[in-house]
């Protein structure tokens, strides 16, 4: 490859590769949510720390999308959109893994021995939505999708509302019954931070949403 060609290549926008890593970060999301359906069904703590391993495997492979956007976008002059909203975009899809192993994460920090009533309905919802984050996401390429990923994103914003009302009566129950201060005290951070996470996915929605109204 000549000079000249070289620096054609450079120009001329690559899209495939930009929306790579787009769907690379909504398929690190949806596998750590994944694995933290498996860690709330886990039957003891051995098993779990496992699996908070394998959920910070999974955001690793989040951080490597963004990354690699930011690489890619600092290499070439002519993007497929704006390059602030491709760099947003795989950002806060990278930022639901960052939720989810920070949330995993609370089983070491903490040393939890058990999870609170709440974890395998709010895990749940929470798969449910980073799927239809990475559907969406993968749907960004072909451009003539408009109707179906505002579909999705708007199925993420009930899975959020659904989220939000488990997470209130769960939280009550837990006050209601729990005695243990400190107890009390772990479990109400875990909840949190799963309802945390579920809102990370409405955030990627309404990026989603944002982009496809822009250019579409």
């Amino acid at each position: 490859m000549n000079a000249l060609q070289r620096i054609i290549k450079m120009l001329l926008p690559q899209e495939g590769r930009f929306f790579d890593y787009v769907n690379d970060a909504a398929v690190a999301a949806e596998e750590a949510a994944r694995l933290f359906v498996d860690l709330s069904n886990a039957p003891g703590r051995d098993g779990r720390l496992v699996l908070v391993e394998r959920i910070r495997e999974a955001e690793h492979e989040g951080d490597k999308a963004k990354k690699d956007m930011a690489d890619a976008l600092d290499a070439t002059f002519v993007t497929p959109i704006d390059r602030e909203d491709l760099f947003h975009l795989v950002g806060v899809l990278e930022n639901i893994s960052d939720f989810i192993s920070a949330t995993a994460n609370h089983l070491t920090v903490h040393q939890m021995d058990s999870l609170p009533e709440g974890t395998k309905e709010l895990s749940a919802i929470l798969f449910k939505a980073t799927t239809q984050c990475r559907e969406a996401a993968g749907l960004m390429r072909e451009g003539t999708n408009s109707d179906k990923i505002r579909a999705l994103a708007q199925s993420v914003h009930y899975l959020e509302h659904e989220g939000d009302v488990i997470f209130r009566l769960r939280l009550g129950d837990l006050f209601a019954r729990e005695k243990d201060a400190i107890q009390l005290i772990k479990h109400k951070e875990f909840l949190e931070g799963l309802e945390d996470s579920i809102d990370r996915c409405a955030s990627a929605a309404t990026v989603l949403e944002a982009i496809v109204i822009k250019y579409g």
